[in-house]
């Protein structure tokens, strides 16, 4: 075996561990991230939940290919590799970088306000998860006509005295952040993964053409 040979087959291991790592470690954002990012939102997780998954079974393939020097096994770790690489992209080009936290926060404070309206208490969750009032701020109570409710209140007790203060901020902007918290690791998590992805890729399928190369040495 030459010198580029084992330089490129010691690449393959290291790119096939940090693969490893990099999948565990999407499994784990998203699967935190699962219950904090919006419902329209969760599919797309689920998604890169799975291709961690994969990602980490397979480089199994990749580290026992470049270890036994098996053209079989290297050459269907590159295949496999390529499919998630691809699809990889597709979310976060096409999926991830398209998410409008905004819009989602809007469309469901929308929908829980026009209930409030009907007298459902559809706002309470969220004024009482992000300690908020209203979509804007409690003036929207008083321009609707509508009794502030007590999710919207705080409670501040002392030894002697226990007062009720009105939350002074809204829960769009609250939410707004949110949203873009719990997306901000799902993305940097992706761009890195497709980032090992793609030199995992490009090292394996140079080490699988050496490897024929050799094969095809060895019959002459």
């Amino acid at each position: 075996m030459g010198c580029a040979t084992a330089t490129i087959k010691y690449l393959v291991f290291i790119f096939n561990a940090l693969c490893a790592i990099l999948g565990i470690g999407v499994i784990v954002v998203n699967a935190i991230a699962l219950k904090d990012v919006a419902e329209e939102t969760r599919p797309i997780v689920i998604v890169f939940i799975v291709i961690g998954s994969i990602v980490f079974l397979i480089s199994f393939f990749g580290c026992c290919g470049s270890i036994k020097q098996s053209t079989c096994l290297t050459w269907m770790y590159c295949i496999i590799m390529l499919i998630l690489l691809v699809l990889s992209c597709v979310l976060c080009f096409a999926y991830v970088n398209h998410i409008n936290e905004s819009q989602i926060a809007h469309d469901q404070l929308n929908t829980a306000w026009e209930k409030q309206k009907n007298g459902t208490d559809a706002m309470g969750i969220f004024q009482t998860t992000f300690k908020c009032c209203g979509i804007t701020g409690p003036i929207d109570y008083t321009k609707s006509n509508l009794t502030i409710p007590t999710s919207c209140y705080v409670t501040n007790s002392t030894a002697t005295t226990s007062t009720h203060t009105v939350y002074p901020d809204g829960c769009l902007n609250k939410m707004i952040d949110f949203f873009e918290q719990a997306t901000k690791l799902v993305k940097v998590f992706g761009w890195i993964l497709i980032a090992v992805e793609a030199a995992a890729f490009v090292c394996s399928t140079i080490l699988g053409i050496h490897f024929n190369n050799d094969e095809r040495r060895t019959r002459y």
